[in-house]
């Protein structure tokens, strides 16, 4: 069933919410105005230059009323102290106790409570609250925010419509440049985009054009065993899932997934006007994390739109609400361009994907399905495109999941072999995702002993990579994976497919963790870039992306390879066993063979006598502990 929450805080939290605000506003209006100095401090990293971005047209810089009079959601974003310090110990694999968080990498709450009380002195709404005292989201019209934060707004066009946006930097008071690292959302064209790819013409549900998730659990040895129990999954997209769609996709695919496990929470009042692609994305995303781990919960993030702030809002609601609800990965399949975003955009996310690497939480996103050359509005490969790795999976606080073609016997559904993804020709098409950050450093984790990452300062992408659609290897007939919209079947593939998938992986590994007494994964590279060249990943060796191409151990196309799940789980935890079937005993009296009724007797001794043996150890071990 499912279920809507509309803000961050359950309704008693949002109460508090609402009196600390009211609380807020009283002393604002009585008493004497903040000693500020008049100087302003400018976040040229929070705008991203329109002129130079050619997917951008600025169509008029005089506004009209009811543009002026538009309101804008935005975000400012605090630094949190000792980053690096974090992000190494991240790196080393360490996942950090909510109280040292506190003490040592959030940001003071002196610090954010200071510039809320400004922002809503200036008459600023607060839209909700950060219980990690991070970010500060509020929202206000355009003229407000050209006021009081000396932005220059214009009218914009891109691919996704028109729209208002900042052309200009915004300034705070100058006694706030020590505690804020960026404004967020005065430019509500940047977007990320959905990495799937659709085939709308099928025949009936059912038909052998689809595959479906046990075809690929099967194909990549996963355990029966492992469904993912325990775990819960957080999805992010601007649409909703019909549970009726869910139902008939679980009972066409014969899954043991139920629509009891699917939870939506609407984020800012949830999504607003999805393309009929965002919804077939949405679906495509909840049936194939729930599919690959039908025990998981999952619960979709539904934003607004796919902005920039509108991730980030989400980012921050899926933190507040991990503990609670047992969020331990994080798939989505969104992302751009690194040159799409602005600096700040960057460095808040990366501050969001670090707490949540440090409460435990894997985060994934897909690489991309525009190869080494990104950059198309439809997210394609295109030559004439700088060579770059997409954003969000550059992250190094985050997984980068790439595409493969995967090879399957036609007669058994059987593993047959891998190669990149890629239907580039003439210059022009699809890839899977991968290159060489621009921003951020190579993490120590990154490293497989290859000369790509030993030779190369800068992060690289993808970590991991798995299917994207699949071949049958005797008759080359391809195949899509199944996903239903509306009560209706169509095939779906890319990058998006991918991550949903590794995220289904990642819920049946924490589980083989939990059975093994380890915590959850956390930050997924230092736990599998040390696995490299063992038989926990498929090394795939053949295709390319445009620039880059497979080859033996890491590449720049499919990282470490796709897993061989019972491998990789055995490897990172514990593979549970099947309950064996209890049969009778045989012979008379069930007595042990060759000693009639004597061996009954034999082994109740036997066995008392080992249990007295067994408590007077522990007695020994329970009086050494306490000294006696």
């Amino acid at each position: 069933m499912i279920t809507v929450r509309n803000h961050l805080y359950p309704k008693s939290r949002r109460s508090c919410v609402t009196a600390f605000v009211a609380v807020v506003l009283a002393i604002v209006s009585t008493a004497p105005a903040l000693a500020f100095s008049g100087a302003r401090c400018c976040f040229s990293d929070s705008i991203k230059e329109i002129a130079s971005d050619p997917n951008v047209q600025v169509i008029r810089q005089t506004l009209i009323a009811s543009e002026h009079n538009e309101v804008l959601r935005f975000s400012v974003s605090l630094k949190m102290p000792n980053f690096a310090e974090l992000e190494d110990r991240i790196a080393h694999g360490e996942q950090i106790p909510h109280a040292v968080m506190e003490a040592r990498y959030l940001p003071s709450e002196s610090d954010y409570t200071a510039v809320e009380a400004w922002l809503i002195g200036q008459g600023f709404t607060l839209r909700q609250e950060d219980p990690n005292h991070t970010n500060i989201f509020l929202s206000g019209t355009v003229s407000q925010i050209e006021n009081t934060l000396g932005v220059s707004f214009a009218r914009v066009a891109t691919a996704e419509g028109e729209f208002t946006s900042a052309i200009s930097a915004p300034n705070l008071p100058a006694e706030f440049s020590n505690a804020v690292l960026g404004i967020n959302g005065l430019q509500p064209h940047l977007r990320m985009h959905p990495r799937s790819r659709f085939q709308p013409n099928f025949t009936s549900i059912g038909g052998q054009e689809f595959f479906a998730p046990a075809d690929i659990l099967a194909a990549y040895n996963a355990p029966s065993t492992l469904n993912g129990t325990k775990q819960t999954i957080a999805v992010v997209m601007d649409a909703m899932v019909a549970t009726s769609d869910l139902r008939t996709f679980y009972s066409t695919i014969g899954s043991t997934a139920t629509t009891a496990n699917f939870t939506t929470i609407k984020v800012d009042g949830g999504p607003t006007s999805p393309s009929q692609n965002e919804v077939r994305e949405a679906a495509l995303d909840v049936e194939w994390t729930s599919g690959t781990a039908p025990g998981a919960q999952i619960r979709l993030y539904a934003i607004p739109d796919l902005s920039n702030l509108s991730i980030h809002d989400a980012s921050v609601q899926i933190l507040a609400d991990a503990q609670a609800n047992n969020i331990t990965v994080v798939s989505i399949s969104l992302g751009g361009a690194e040159s799409d975003f602005s600096p700040s955009t960057m460095q808040t996310d990366s501050q969001d994907f670090a707490q949540m690497a440090a409460a435990g939480i894997t985060v994934l996103f897909a690489s991309g399905d525009g190869g080494s050359n990104p950059g198309g509005s439809d997210g394609s490969y295109n030559v004439a495109n700088p060579r770059e790795a997409e954003y969000p999976a550059s992250d190094p606080n985050v997984a980068g999941v790439g595409g493969t073609e995967l090879f399957l016997n036609q007669n058994t559904l059987s593993y047959a072999g891998e190669t990149v993804f890629s239907t580039i020709s003439g210059g022009s098409g699809f890839a899977s995702g991968g290159g060489v950050s621009q921003l951020f450093a190579r993490p120590t984790w990154q490293t497989d002993g290859g000369s790509i990452l030993n030779t190369n300062p800068f992060r690289c992408v993808p970590d991991v990579s798995i299917v994207w659609d699949s071949l049958f290897q005797s008759s080359n007939f391809g195949s899509s994976a199944l996903v239903v919209v509306n009560g209706g079947d169509i095939g779906g593939g890319g990058t998006s497919l991918s991550v949903q998938v590794w995220g289904g992986i990642a819920a049946l590994l924490n589980q083989a963790r939990a059975t093994a007494g380890k915590p959850t994964l956390g930050l997924l590279g230092p736990a599998i870039y040390p696995l490299h060249g063992t038989s926990a990943f498929n090394d795939i060796t053949s295709g390319n992306n445009g620039f880059y191409s497979a080859g033996p151990g890491y590449d720049l196309c499919t990282g470490l390879g796709s897993p061989n799940i019972t491998n990789l789980a055995n490897a990172l935890g514990t593979v549970p066993t099947a309950p064996t079937p209890s049969s009778p005993a045989s012979g008379s009296g069930g007595g042990s063979s060759g000693g009639g009724g004597g061996g009954g007797a034999l082994s109740y001794w036997f066995y008392l006598a080992l249990a007295m043996l067994l408590a007077i150890r522990l007695g020994a071990r329970r009086a050494s502990s306490t000294g006696a």
